[in-house]
């Protein structure tokens, strides 16, 4: 007989293990069994609209430290004392995250414009 696991067993163990095969290693339920719940709108709203509070209160965190992580490279790459392997890398990662996050913030602002014309237009 199959065993039989609530949904808010099988959320809680998905957002906790990240991986449908995780999942179903560690609650004993099959790969098969887990994807035909994930199936089921309902269901899979719920897994979504839980998925996006984790996502969003993980990113709130990091945001909280991120003015340190910048000012931590920013005193690594300042340090005339430091090796200057050292100061290289430190400048290296902070420009390629800054790099990362101006594209992304530019790709968002241009999501952001083609989401309102598309809503002015179906207005």
């Amino acid at each position: 007989m199959p065993k039989k696991i609530s949904d808010e067993k099988l959320l809680s163990a998905l957002l906790t293990f990240g991986s449908v095969g995780k999942t179903a290693d560690c609650i004993g339920l099959t790969r098969a069994a887990i994807y035909k719940r994930l199936a089921d709108p309902d269901f899979r709203q719920r897994f979504d609209d839980m998925q996006g509070v984790l996502l969003s209160s993980t990113a709130a965190q990091m945001c909280d430290g991120l003015s340190e992580a910048v000012a931590a490279l920013l005193e690594v790459i300042r340090d005339t004392n430091a090796a200057a392997s050292v100061r290289i890398s430190a400048s290296d990662a902070l420009l390629r995250h800054c790099n990362r996050y101006l594209e992304s913030a530019n790709i968002m602002r241009r999501l952001d414009a083609l989401e309102q014309a598309q809503n002015e237009n179906i207005s």
